[in-house]
């Protein structure tokens, strides 16, 4: 009815009594039989089988963890539970066979059991990409012994370098991995460490051994100067780090103008026993980066003393020929091969104590005396590259201080290695030239997709 207007009093009334009434009479609801969310559910019943497998594993698999103080094996090995028979062999494997002869403070042992008897045992050691692993059979006898690395892959990354100070400061600006570290970022000591030992690798690669022969790295670096680097990096999954494995490919461009290359060729050097293929470099035109020699066998080397016809040894305490000259140098310093050749002598020779000698192309010898130690994984008939380690300066057999006695024959003559007129590496021809020419437009275009930028250089290829 127009204008029929009810009292605010009754409004209330009518709805409180409606409320009341739907609260009263309306069906329950139904009670869920499970939770809202059947997550909770499947984590309940995982962490079911997670007890139950726990406690079939711990009447199985026992698991026991030592860690080794300083220089002590068989103490954290009897900290493991290793007594006994299995306690001599896990030492003796170790130690002889798998040539882990010195244990540092932290490095760390893991002992597995299974029903009470040691069927592994896994030596940690720190700083080391791996473990070692002694196998025990179920009868408690050596199964197997070996050494695990850790799992890995390579991946291949361009860097591109504006020098603004030094080559140095440049890689360090620009060439390191942006997932070096786990957490991408250089916070803790360990992270320092790998970052400056990254740096240091790709530095002497670059500087020492690409280059060397091309570029005065005192005089000729300018700010400006701009660096392309194609290399390879090795990433680690289990730990999450990535670490330096070797370039590829390298451009150095001047400021001033010019550029210096070192384009990659697989190859069979002369001399390698096995033809087996190794990367090499070279310039555009085939002609290689490298000469047959290194100045010197080792780094830094001070001439104590030279090649002579006539000098009073300082042991004997007379004169005689003295037909190679000697570098002194800090005790345990890497000893290098000067060239590419086949080892033909390796032992303990008279008054030179530890001697390497190695055969070369072109009627060559060259001879390193005096060493405190052999490079591992080397023997008679092993065919090295120039610039590979093979022993470290030592004081072994007649001497009367740290160095290195190098020689140099040729023809079987010997010659001042300090005079030889050495001849350059060989260049590519014939069928390797050809080849060569044709992987550089391949290579170059890759790269300078990669880059995101072109390639200086490349573009004589690409026209």
């Amino acid at each position: 009815m127009p204008g029929l207007r009810l009292p605010r009093r009754r409004v209330i009334l009518l709805v409180a009594a409606a409320v009341a009434a739907t609260v009263l009479f309306m069906k329950p609801p139904l009670r869920r039989e499970a939770p809202a969310w059947s997550f909770y559910r499947d984590y309940g019943v995982l962490h079911g089988v997670i007890d139950s497998l726990g406690a079939i594993l711990a009447d199985t698999l026992q698991v026991r963890t030592a860690v080794i103080g300083p220089g002590f094996l068989g103490g954290a090995l009897r900290e493991a539970g290793v007594s006994g028979g299995e306690y001599v062999t896990c030492c003796e494997v170790l130690h002889d066979s798998l040539q882990w002869r010195v244990q540092h403070a932290g490095d760390t042992l893991e002992a597995y059991r299974v029903r009470g008897t040691l069927r592994e045992l896994r030596a940690f050691p720190r700083g080391t990409r791996g473990f070692y692993r002694v196998c025990f059979g179920q009868d408690g006898t050596l199964a197997s012994c070996d050494f695990v690395r850790e799992a890995q892959w390579v991946r291949m990354r361009a860097v591109t370098c504006e020098v603004r100070t030094t080559v140095w400061q440049g890689l360090w600006d620009y060439a390191l991995p942006a997932d070096l570290s786990p957490n991408g970022a250089i916070v803790t000591e360990r992270d320092s460490s790998r970052a400056w030992a990254f740096i240091s690798e790709l530095q002497h690669e670059l500087t020492d051994r690409l280059f060397a022969y091309d570029i005065d790295f005192y005089y000729d670096v300018r700010a400006g100067d701009r660096i392309w680097i194609l290399l390879e990096e090795v990433r680690y999954p289990g730990t999450s780090e990535t670490g330096f494995r070797r370039i590829v490919a390298a451009k150095y461009q001047f400021a001033a103008g010019g550029l210096v290359e070192a384009l990659p060729f697989f190859h069979s050097p002369d001399g390698s026993p096995d033809s087996a293929k190794v990367l090499d470099f070279y310039h555009r035109d085939g002609a290689s980066l490298r000469t047959m020699f290194l100045k010197i066998p080792v780094p830094f080397g001070r001439v104590s003393s030279p090649f002579s016809a006539s000098r009073m040894h300082p042991v004997l305490g007379y004169s005689r020929a003295h037909l190679g000259i000697d570098y002194a140098a800090p005790l345990g310093t890497e000893i290098f091969a000067v060239g590419d050749g086949l080892i033909t002598m390796r032992q303990y020779y008279g008054g030179y104590g530890n001697y390497v000698r190695i055969r070369h192309a072109n009627g060559y010898e060259t001879g390193y005396g005096h060493m405190s130690r052999f490079a591992a994984g080397q023997s008679v008939g092993t065919f090295v590259r120039q610039g590979e380690v093979i022993g470290y300066v030592g004081t072994t057999g007649l001497s009367t201080g740290p160095h290195v006695h190098f020689e140099m024959r040729k023809n079987g003559v010997f010659v001042n290695p300090a005079e030889e007129i050495v001849p350059p590496v060989a260049p590519l021809q014939g069928e390797d030239l050809e080849k060569f020419r044709a992987q550089i437009p391949i290579l170059e275009s890759a790269w300078s997709r990669m880059s995101g930028e072109a390639i200086p250089g490349a573009a004589e290829d690409h026209n």
